[in-house]
């Protein structure tokens, strides 16, 4: 197999990945320039070039006659030559920006970022835009019952072994993972809206609302146990407190998981309203989709991702479990994305061609095109490595456990009735999911934890909601694990 991987890897001669990065750094800076000169037009500054830092104090100058609406433009291109000038800036990798001193700026920006847009997942303007736009779940009525018997869903007492665990017995929850955890852009109707992370949303990980208005693992938890700690309450970013246990971070890659797993524990020891060597504590985690998306075509051997994540992913479950006793991780397998390569051949928005190829240029531009079957193998291999790190014997014990969920290892996106993808299920960038497919993907994440190991489903069902809830059953009351779904089977 290694002969094999060794001759279709990609011969790119040394600093290869160095150069474009460069050019890459060269053309945002150039866009920078561009985007203050635009402004000498909008402006009708007589000005050459070299006094565009002193436009401001120009502006202020003309301000009885220049209208309003260029006003406003001018503060928009403000903008956008700030944000321009900060993507060459970390494109580049190393820069100014990993200066400690400036981390405490860019967590302000972030903040700011927030307040600038929109909390997107808490203004009932947007909610109604997204609504109207049919990216939003059915809310269910309240005469409507929750589908499950909650009582006998947690246990009389609290059991000793993470092989008896039911839903109830959960009493904390947490997540590692990228965006599709934090929750970018889920109720956005504007591009910019992307840069909002809705958390209280996200399937895994969010508790904003109800399970009526909002199908999440943790929303469907707190009908079991109302004192479930660690969900996200809604639209924030890691550093807020709004976050709680959710450390997953907007284009996180693998390699940035050993740093989230310490940030997570040193959450949990910290936590005053935590036992932690009494109570329960659930933990998701999922990455992948940024490093087939941002770096898979930028390596000069794409094969040595897949190694380096197994090494990531070990140091990761290692860190858990030395330091979180009486916890259940649910590793979840990310997406196959050629899925969102092929959907990207149908009738898309003139936007969504610009903002797939922008955020996963390496499996939808062009000029990777010709790698595409090998890209498609790493993907799977990359899914088999989370799938078999599960089965490890060292995460196998009774005060902790690790789980593979594959259930959105085989993801289609639906098809509307003109036969091309349902963009109701996607966000305004057709690359990150809507809160209609949070919803969904978190039906189907619920069924696969009770599912016995070796017999998950792979791909989520079409079924709705109302006639597809799991409910843990007096047969198998526990979440799945490789032990009791042996015992079950036997």
């Amino acid at each position: 197999m290694e002969q094999v991987r060794n001759r279709i890897r990609v011969q790119r001669p040394k600093n290869y990945k160095k150069r474009l990065v460069s050019l890459r750094c060269f053309f945002l800076v150039e866009l920078c320039y561009l985007t203050l000169r635009r402004c000498d037009v909008c402006m009708n500054c007589k000005k050459s070039s070299s006094t565009i830092r002193m436009h401001g104090q120009v502006l202020n100058n003309h301000d009885q006659s220049v209208p309003t609406s260029l006003r406003i433009m001018w503060k928009w291109w403000q903008f956008c030559c700030i944000l321009l000038c900060l993507c060459a800036m970390t494109s580049c990798q190393r820069s100014v920006l990993d200066m400690p001193i400036l981390v405490q700026f860019v967590r302000i920006f972030r903040n700011w970022g927030l307040g600038a847009f929109g909390r997107t997942g808490a203004d009932e303007k947007y909610l109604q835009l997204a609504r109207d736009a049919g990216k939003l779940q059915e809310v269910i009525p309240d005469h409507v019952p929750f589908p499950c018997n909650v009582t006998v869903g947690r246990s009389s007492e609290v059991p000793d072994s993470v092989h008896k665990l039911r839903p109830g017995d959960i009493d904390v929850i947490g997540a590692i993972g990228d965006s599709i955890t934090a929750g970018a852009g889920i109720f956005a109707t504007s591009v910019f809206h992307i840069l909002v992370d809705n958390r209280g949303v996200t399937a895994a990980a969010g508790g904003q609302g109800t399970w009526r208005q909002y199908l999440t693992i943790p929303n469907i938890l707190k009908e079991y146990n109302p004192n479930l700690i660690g969900y996200a309450l809604g639209d924030s970013i890691v550093p807020n407190e709004a976050s709680q246990l959710i450390v997953a971070e907007s284009g996180a890659f693998s390699e940035d998981m050993p740093y989230m797993a310490e940030v997570l524990v040193t959450r949990i020891k910290r936590h005053p309203k935590i036992d932690l060597q009494k109570q329960w504590k659930f933990i998701s985690i999922m990455i992948g989709s940024n490093d087939f998306c941002s770096d898979i075509c930028w390596v000069p051997s794409p094969w040595s991702v897949v190694d380096k994540h197994k090494a990531k992913m070990l140091q990761v479950l290692r860190t858990l479990r030395d330091n979180l006793p009486r916890t259940f991780v649910a590793l979840i397998p990310p997406p196959h994305l050629g899925v969102l390569a092929d959907g990207s051949q149908g009738r898309l928005p003139l936007t969504c061609y610009f903002t797939q190829n922008t955020e996963c240029g390496c499996m939808i531009g062009l000029a990777h095109k010709r790698f595409r079957p090998m890209y498609d193998n790493i993907i799977r291999r990359w899914q088999e490595i989370d799938m078999e790190i599960a089965t490890y014997p060292e995460f196998q014990r009774d005060d902790f456990v690790v789980v593979g969920q594959p259930v959105i290892m085989d993801l289609t996106v639906p098809r509307a009735s003109n036969g091309y993808a349902d963009l109701t299920y996607l966000s305004v960038d057709c690359f990150h999911i809507s809160q209609k497919a949070n919803a969904w993907y978190a039906l189907g994440l619920w069924e696969n934890l009770f599912q016995p190991v070796g017999a998950k489903m792979t791909k989520l069902s079409d079924d709705p909601p109302s006639e597809k809830f799991y409910c843990p059953t007096e047969e198998r009351p526990y979440l799945a694990t490789m032990l009791n779904s042996r015992k079950q089977n036997d």
